[in-house]
């Protein structure tokens, strides 16, 4: 018999988060796609097995507890599409074993943590169609496992930092950064992404001109929005 416990809520139900129990032991709490309600309780703290979180696609409200930040065995975390506001706590960056995180589609604020530069496992990260504002933090740089990076349609502000595109994410496919207030030039390395395959920059506010991309970059490039 399994030690872990998932627990799955089926499809198209109403349920209040908050009149959910559940045993400490939960390894998995999968309710995406319902109809599910309410804010996110500060028990789910205690859920010290939890490696694996997703809420998609639901009516979830309030903000994003602190005390869910101490969840360290987490592996995915999924809250897109909901309506979750306030910010996303510097304590995110507690999660280290972390290979997907989804925020997006929400009504997030504030700016981006820097400290998700902890998450040298994150592989994936969606943080688009919230209300984020402020840099994109230089320490993304430290994210070298990334392969998905998507920031499109917020109020983020100032350049895009040159380490998006160092070879210590070495392993980006995808960046979404369009639709923001982003200003600037584009950084000079920004064809040494090896790997970088979507780019996405358009309905930005920046400026100068186009650096010079030397034979052999954006090798991979299928698309670049401008």
């Amino acid at each position: 018999m399994c030690p872990c416990l998932v627990a799955l809520v089926s499809h198209h139900i109403f349920l209040s988060l908050y009149y959910t129990k559940l045993p400490q032991h939960t390894d998995a709490l999968l309710f995406y796609k319902n109809k599910i309600a309410g804010t996110i309780p500060p028990d789910i703290g205690n859920l010290d097995k939890l490696t694996w979180i997703d809420m998609e696609d639901n009516q979830i409200v309030g903000t994003i507890p602190e005390e869910f930040y101490s969840n360290l065995e987490l592996e995915e975390v999924i809250f897109k599409n909901n309506s979750l506001s306030g910010s996303i706590s510097d304590k995110v960056g507690d999660l280290t074993k972390l290979s997907t995180f989804w925020a997006s589609f929400n009504e997030l604020t504030s700016s981006i943590p820097t400290t998700f530069g902890n998450l040298i496992n994150l592989e994936e990260l969606e943080l688009q169609n919230n209300e984020l504002s402020g840099p994109i933090p230089n320490e993304m740089e430290n994210m070298e496992s990334i392969e998905f990076l998507s920031m499109e349609q917020n109020d983020l502000t100032g350049t895009i930092p040159a380490g998006l595109f160092g070879f210590g994410l070495s392993g980006l496919r995808i960046l979404y950064l369009n639709d923001n207030q982003l200003t600037g030039a584009l950084p000079e390395n920004v064809g040494s992404s090896p790997r970088l395959k979507d780019f996405w920059l358009n309905d930005n506010q920046l400026t100068g001109t186009l650096p010079i991309i030397s034979e052999g970059e954006f090798l991979f490039l299928g698309k670049l929005f401008m």
